[in-house]
This record gives structure tokens, sequence and C-alpha cells, in this order.
């Protein structure tokens, strides 16, 4: 695991090409000079400001006139620098993510300082411990003279620091300074030039960098088929819900329930319930259901109730610590469902917190706690119930809540019916 990440500005966090752009062509289109398209900046850029001006300025001009230049730059570009400036799509939830693992963030640009400092924090506030930007007295990246000064600054140790940027500029300068160093084929340059830089990984999206940085792979909406497929391999993933993020294992394999405990620190004694898609899955492992079991599925699921079912003993013991009980739930999340359809059974799935310590409502504070022990977290968002299911035990009359959530006793007893559910 990585414990700090460095990160070069645009081109990997920020997409600033097309305002960079714009005031080059603005200051081209008063000049009459050619102007340039955007692909065409994005190779013009990467060490600083000057000599973004002196390349896209016509050859030969002289001093004066490239001064000139510079400074209508500067000023067009510092009154529309956002207009169409955006971060990269999840680069800001990836942060949020790092941050809340741990993992000490910064930023090394080669633009001016006094300038990357702001455009950091309007970007992403709060999220980066040091933003070094260029100094007049200061040689660029490549050079590795600021780099080792934001090390200093942030007590970054070389062999467990990672530097991330998007040009063999970027790659150059990690590895000028000793780092491992991540190429990013999002911002303004290609695989090749990040391959014959040297660049120890080339990634295509944010979430791969969760997974290089902590062991762990930030997965985002959409990818619970991915989930799946490494819950089907044995691994284990986080998911949301609409109460808090569980901890899930294929709850038919054996070892990977077994992962769950020591994950969590979690005793061996207390069993796990499983989240399901509907009670067609209730039915695979549970059985002597209940009447009333199929009533309060079809009131609060997709939802905040777990029910106690007799268990039919085709999950490994491990999952029900040894007894004939069974606790399952239907969650109101579309990933999670997405990923239990896609695997084909039932997840074994209790909060994904070490033992102890609160539930996690964020992919950030899933990080937060089992960062490195666990294989991905699904980024669903926050929940938003933000307490765990209530707890319905459905094997004997009268039926008895054992743990007050996000569903209440007045709502079951409306289904249930009077003198079904037990009096506090």
């Amino acid at each position: 695991m990585f414990t700090h990440i460095i990160f070069d500005l645009d081109g990997t966090l920020l997409n600033t090409i097309d305002d960079l752009a714009d005031a080059g062509n603005h200051v081209c289109a008063a000049h009459g000079w050619p102007t340039h398209t955007a692909d065409q900046f994005k190779y013009m850029v990467g060490n600083g400001i000057p000599n973004l001006v002196f390349r896209f300025t016509p050859c030969g001009l002289g001093e004066e006139e490239l001064a000139q230049a510079l400074a209508e730059f500067s000023a067009y570009y510092d009154a529309h620098k956002e207009d169409k400036t955006a971060p990269y799509p999840g680069i800001p939830e990836l942060l949020a993510a790092l941050k809340g693992a741990g993992v000490g963030l910064a930023v090394l640009s080669n633009k001016a300082h006094a300038l990357a400092g702001p455009v950091v924090e309007h970007y992403f506030p709060g999220l980066f411990e040091y933003v070094q930007g260029a100094l007049p007295d200061a040689p660029l990246k490549p050079d590795p003279t600021l780099l080792h000064a934001l090390m200093e600054k942030t007590g970054a140790a070389p062999e467990t620091t990672l530097f991330v940027g998007d040009s063999d500029v970027d790659v150059l300068t990690g590895k000028n300074g000793g780092l491992t160093v991540c190429g990013v084929l999002w911002g303004f340059r290609g695989r090749e030039e990040l391959k014959d830089a040297g660049a120890d990984w080339i990634i295509h999206s944010p979430d791969q960098l969760s997974a290089i940085a902590t062991g762990t792979a930030l997965l985002s909406r959409g990818q619970g088929a991915l989930a799946a497929e490494l819950l089907r391999m044995g691994r284990l993933a986080a998911v949301p819900t609409e109460t808090v993020y569980g901890l899930a294992a294929d709850a038919a394999q054996e070892g990977a329930v077994q992962a769950v405990y020591e994950a969590k620190g979690r005793p061996e004694t207390k069993p796990l319930n499983v989240l399901v898609d509907g009670m067609d899955m209730v039915e695979t492992v549970c059985r002597d259901i209940p009447e009333e079991a199929y009533k309060l599925a079809e009131a609060f699921w997709p939802g905040p109730l777990t029910m106690i079912l007799r268990g039919n003993g085709t999950l490994p013991p491990v999952v029900t610590a040894g007894g004939d009980t069974q606790g399952v739930r239907c969650p109101d999340h579309p990933d999670t469902l997405d990923v239990i359809r896609a695997l084909g059974r039932p997840l074994a799935c209790p909060s994904a917190n070490l033992s102890g310590r609160p539930s996690p409502k964020s992919a950030g504070d899933v990080l937060g706690q089992l960062v490195g022990k666990i294989d991905a977290v699904l980024d669903g968002g926050s929940c938003g119930v933000g307490v765990e299911s209530t707890i319905l035990d459905l094997t004997s009359l009268p039926y008895r809540v054992l743990r007050q959530g996000g569903l209440s006793r007045e709502r079951l007893a409306a289904v249930l019916g009077p003198g079904r559910l037990e009096n506090n």
C-alpha cells in the first residue's frame, strides 16, 4: 500500500484543455496567427505556460512579441479558466476514498504556484495536504527539485509514494525522484508516450488507481457485474445498500465467508445474514417459510427489513455459525441488486466495518476501515437510511423484533395483524 500519492494537475485531475486552447486561440486570432485544435494543444502543454505560448505562436517571434502574447494569454485565461474546465469523471470520488483510507494526497504542477493552489482548492476542497506549483527560481518538471521539496513537507518516503500523471514529463519527474509512477490514459497524451518514458503502470480509469494504491479496487456505479465476478472468484467486495455498506462474499463459498469474519475481526460465533434479490432466492436457502414472510417481503422489500427464518442447510455452516436459522434481506439499492443477480446466489453480507467500529455510510468510510483487507468497494454513493435494517424473527410466534432499525414496529404490526408481533 502507498502512504502518499502525488498527482499532476492538468490532464490528470482536471480537464483544462478546452480553456487553455480557447485562451491560446484568442491570442492567435487577435494577431491574425493560425489557430489550433484542442487535440493539438494537448501536445503543447506540460512544461509551463511560457513554453505553451512559445509553441502556439508562430516561429520567429521576438522576445517582446512573446512577452506580449504571454500577457494576453494570461489575462484571457485568468478570466475564463473555469468556463469549461472540470474534474475528470470519477476523480472526485477517487480522491475522497483515498483520503478516507488515510492516503496522503498532494499535487505537483508546472502551473504557476500562485494559480495552482486556488485551482486545486476550488475543484477539490479539503482533499489535498499540499499543492506545489511552479516557482520563478526553481526548475520545472521533470526536474525533481520541487518534488523533493514537496515530499519533505508531506513526510513522504520514496518507497511508499506513487506519482501519477498523464505525460512523459510526469513519468520522468517521478522516475527522477526515485518513485513508482502510474500513467493515466484519460488525459492529454497516449499509451506509447507513457510506456516509452518508463511508467510502471498505465491505467484507463480512476478506479484502477485505487487498486494500485491500496490493494482495494474502487468500482463505479454500474460495475456490479465486475463485483460479482470478484465474488465468484472467492474475493470480498463491499457493496452499498440503502442502510449501510455491507461486506459481501459469495455465501456458497466457505472460504470466502471465513474471510469475511477475518477481515472484520468478527467472532465466528455470530452468524451472518445474507442478501437476496427476492423470495425466490430465499426459498433456495430457507425452509418452513411462514406466509407472513411473503406478505412482509411484498410490503417492505427491497428495503431495510431482515427476516430470520429456518435455514435449509444448503449454505456452509460458517454462514449461520452452526445454527439452524438464517437472516435474509433484499436491499433497496440497484447496484447491489445487480451484483446479486449477476452472481445468481445470496451474498453473505454483514456491515462493512471492523467489529466495534461505526457502520460505514460511504465508500470512503469503508476504505477508512478495510482498505487493503478486501478486494473492492462498489461505490454507490452515500446511504440514504444510514442505520441498519430492522431484524424480525419469524421462526416462532409471537414474532419478535430483535433489532430496531430503519423500519418501525408499527409498520410491521400493520402488515402482520393483531397478536402476531410480540409486545415490547
